[in-house]
């Protein structure tokens, strides 16, 4: 026992539960009890035939120096929402919004959702987050509870680090009571909005403090990351980029890794957040074909390169590509925008704003919203929508207070609608997050034209900035 679990404090419903995964392996049950016998009051006892066959003699291999020792795959366990309500529409929509969170969260690249849901729907097994974590190994547990009032419903959601048993994010949720009629998709996307930024983060807190030196997958969970946490600036292009260059180092065939570095290569050298633009497109794109060549059947590396191809100028190329990654995973919010901005590239602002606008509606709430909705203030611009533009520009410097960009568009917006002198405060932001903010990169995100008349007012908006 000591040598099996280290000394650690092991509940009945740990052993009991090892036990019945170790019956299922081997084809066993408590009622045949084949190769483990249960002796009642005193414990198990394995009574299946011994062989014993001559050892074959051991040569030890060291590990290599600078292979990697550690291996970071996260997973989580969705366990079936709890619903005190007798009435069972109510109860078939806690179990439905469930497993629809459950399906939504397999797009998040490399997390394992487990399939061990229906092992603790019994509403008598209530093991704690650590237990699950013992028995099945699990990383994250998600949890919750439908609650009922009058014509009002609430949705507790709770979000735990199942190794520490620390709860890491809470959310509750109110809708009418005519929403469970309609299936709950609403629900579904209110709550995955909130939730997946902070499985994000503790993915990313993992990875970052994890011992001994990263795998592949490991620098690719996180670079994922960092734009999202700490927004899209110089800093964060270059660290994320040279972290998947280093993922690629020790996995060269990993195409999630490829297609990501793609992406990020091409957004910078779209809005002249990298150096070297020549060189810099040149490995973009051969990134974008590499990835594609690995892999053409994942949603997740279609939507990245798709995006990167856009962004680089390819946009008849990355059409088909983009639309690819959203049949195969409609829930992929990421290539719903990749696939607007797109279309605004190939100048269809109503196409740019019909598929931006569903990217935007099912992502997370992080700091990609505040890239995706400058893009949808410049489609709706594009249409004569400046009120709407406007609204949406807000918005966007509103959801992040790091990006530049986000407010060269609503300047950019200001002055279609006559207002210069809001013009010059939106722009005097921009050039608080990014001082040496250039006319180039003005004119690639608000066209030439644009960027002249606002460049117009750089002057005075440097003065006012100081």
């Amino acid at each position: 026992m000591a040598s099996v679990w280290g000394g650690r404090i092991v509940s009945d419903t740990t052993i009991s539960g090892c036990i019945k995964s170790v019956r299922k392996a081997l084809g066993d049950n408590g009622d045949k009890q084949i190769y483990i016998q249960t002796v009642h009051g005193r414990g198990f006892r394995f009574i299946g035939e011994v062989s014993r066959d001559q050892p074959e003699p051991v040569t030890s291999t060291p590990p290599a120096e600078g292979i990697p020792v550690r291996q970071f795959t996260p997973s989580l366990l969705v366990l079936p929402f709890k619903c005190s309500n007798e009435s069972p529409a109510i109860n078939d929509f806690a179990r439905g919004l469930a497993v629809n969170l459950e399906t939504i969260l397999t797009r998040i690249p490399l997390l394992h959702i487990s399939a061990h849901a229906a092992d603790y729907a019994h509403p008598a097994l209530a093991p704690t987050a650590r237990q699950i974590h013992e028995e099945i190994g699990i990383d994250y547990l998600l949890e919750g509870d439908v609650q009922i009032l009058e014509d009002l419903f609430w949705v507790n959601v709770q979000l735990t680090d199942a190794k520490s048993g620390f709860r890491l994010w809470a959310g509750k949720f109110e809708h009418a009571l005519e929403l469970i009629k309609g299936g709950g998709d609403r629900v579904v996307i209110n709550v995955i909005t909130k939730l997946e930024p902070q499985l994000n983060r503790a993915i990313y807190n993992s990875v970052c403090t994890a011992g001994g030196p990263p795998t592949a997958r490991e620098l690719y969970l996180e670079a994922s990351c960092i734009l999202a946490l700490k927004g899209w600036h110089l800093d964060t292009f270059q660290e994320a980029a040279a972290l998947l260059r280093s993922s690629l180092q020790q996995d060269p065939v990993f195409a999630l890794a490829s297609a990501y570095l793609s992406l990020i290569l091409a957004l910078g050298h779209r809005v002249g957040l990298l150096n070297e633009k020549d060189q810099t497109k040149a490995e973009a794109i051969a990134a974008a074909e590499r990835a594609l060549q690995l892999e053409n059947m994942d949603s997740a590396v279609l939507g990245f390169a798709g995006c990167a191809l856009a962004d680089l100028g390819l946009v008849y190329r990355s059409l088909p590509i983009l639309r690819k990654a959203v049949e195969i995973d409609p829930a992929n919010a990421q290539a719903w925008a990749a696939l607007g901005s797109a279309y605004l590239i190939d100048k269809q602002p109503a196409l740019a704003i019909q598929h931006l606008a569903k990217g935007i509606d099912i992502s997370p709430l992080d700091s990609r919203l505040s890239i995706w909705g400058a893009l949808l203030a410049l489609a709706l611009m594009q249409t004569g929508d400046l009120d709407a533009a406007q609204a949406q520009a807000e918005l966007a410097c509103q959801r992040d207070d790091r990006t530049y960009l986000s407010r060269v568009v609503h300047a950019a917006v200001l002055l279609c609608c006559k207002n210069p002198q809001a013009a010059l405060q939106a722009l005097a932001d921009a050039y608080r997050i990014k001082p040496d903010l250039s006319g180039v990169e003005i004119d690639a995100l608000i066209s030439t034209r644009l960027g002249k008349r606002l460049r117009s007012l750089s002057v005075e908006a440097r003065q006012l900035r100081s």
